[in-house]
């Protein structure tokens, strides 16, 4: 599974374990793992990810196109992408189409909202 993040700042922050503890204290081994299951599975496509149980689906933002991957009280969010670079619409429905992930966001619920 390729994963990129187009927005410098994001990504520089996505890079570094000490970044991630900086600006995510309370929740970062959970931002951490999340990008670990992405980045080093054997999964080539979202389906195969789900596949493993780890990573919810959550439901997509306005925005069909848009993802939202959630780990523990971390969520991603997302636009799937074919091989080629081309957007997979309504990706939530094709998941097996999705071999790219492009992250525009990173969410931490609180942990009164935190699922188990």
């Amino acid at each position: 599974m390729l994963v990129t993040v187009p927005d410098p700042g994001l990504s520089q922050v996505l890079e570094s374990d000490g970044m991630i503890l900086d600006r995510w204290r309370d929740a970062a081994n959970d931002v951490m793992v999340l990008l670990q299951l992405l980045l080093h599975t054997a999964a080539r496509t979202l389906a195969e990810v789900l596949a493993l149980g780890l990573i919810v689906l959550a439901a997509s933002p306005a925005a069909r196109s848009a993802l939202i991957l959630q780990y523990r009280r971390v969520s991603l969010v997302v636009l799937g992408r074919r091989a080629d670079g081309s957007e997979v619409t309504a990706a939530q429905d094709h998941p097996e189409e999705v071999t790219h992930l492009e992250v525009h966001g990173v969410r931490v619920a609180a942990l009164a909202q935190a699922r188990p």
